[in-house]
């Protein structure tokens, strides 16, 4: 590797820090991405056997084709990890669930269970990703979750960012959520809600009060009811994730906005989006760009 390959390089969680000479990720040296050893292949089957409970059929195909794109692919994701690891958002369960990918959902269920997650918290995880995924995401997660059994509590717990916890009063709009009916006074509180958390109302949001008044407030009981056992964060995090990697660029700014609110760091919010990119790509950064590129480029982390 050249100087310019590992220009702007960070370390990241298991030891892997090519800065500083370590190129081992997975099990594969990164380092030679034209080479691979007996030993590299079987870190980098026993990693994805043991951390995510399924083997990558697809990853391992290009072990015999073309182990320098395997491996060019895995230093491009390698560095979209956060550098302590910790859990967040977890957008990639929406995404699996709505491709109806059951094995991809199991492998995310598998790395929550393995990152100390309860019940209670993985279910919340589900009911997230359920917003998007729908009925048929609910049947991929129902295969996916046969004989994945969460404790109802564990230990070690799971580890959050710094700062991060449980806060079900911020979703708080002041909505009576015992009628679906939505009257002005009402819709004046839910503005005020927008305004005083991320200083603007999303378009959809006045979209839905003057038009389809009752289906605004039933998504506001979905996202004010749901998060008694995960911090708040996990919320814009997951739907941040969510929306780049599907390139849905509407949801984007609202998400990186309340991200900021909440007190999601700088760092953590960007490496969302660029583990996200994984699939999103760079049309993707393209879309975080023109919707939320003035917000990053006057936050201090």
């Amino acid at each position: 590797m050249s100087t310019r390959d590992v220009q702007g390089l960070r370390k990241v969680s298991g030891g892997f820090d090519p800065s500083a000479g370590n190129w081992v990720h997975r099990g594969l040296d990164l380092s030679k991405p034209t080479e691979i050893t007996d030993e590299e292949i079987a870190a980098f089957k026993g990693h994805y056997g043991s951390q995510f409970g399924v083997p990558m059929n697809g990853l391992d195909w290009w072990i015999d084709r073309s182990p320098e794109v395997l491996k060019r692919y895995r230093l491009y994701c390698s560095l979209t990890l956060r550098v302590e690891p910790a859990v967040m958002g977890g957008g990639t369960l929406a995404f699996y669930m709505l491709m109806g990918y059951v094995k991809g959902a199991r492998y995310v269920m598998h790395s929550f269970l393995n990152d100390g997650l309860n019940r209670a918290q993985a279910d919340e995880m589900i009911a997230m990703a359920f917003v998007h995924a729908g009925p048929r995401g609910m049947e991929t997660i129902q295969e996916a979750m046969q004989g994945l059994d969460f404790p109802e509590k564990a230990d070690p717990p799971a580890k959050f960012p710094a700062g991060w916890a449980v806060d079900l009063d911020a979703f708080k709009s002041g909505l009576d959520f015992s009628t679906v009916t939505l009257d002005a006074d009402e819709k004046a509180k839910l503005y005020d809600w927008y305004l005083r958390t991320i200083g603007e109302i999303p378009p959809y949001v006045r979209f839905m009060a003057e038009h389809r008044p009752t289906l605004i407030k039933t998504h506001r009981a979905r996202m004010e009811n749901m998060l008694y056992n995960l911090p708040k964060q996990c919320w814009p995090t997951a739907m941040l994730y969510y929306h780049v990697m599907s390139r849905v660029a509407e949801g984007i700014r609202e998400n990186v906005l309340l991200c900021k609110a909440w007190g999601v760091s700088k760092t953590d919010t960007l490496d969302v989006i660029g583990n996200a990119l994984v699939y999103g790509q760079m049309e993707a950064a393209t879309m975080v760009q023109r919707e939320a590129g003035d917000i990053f480029d006057g936050w201090k982390d």
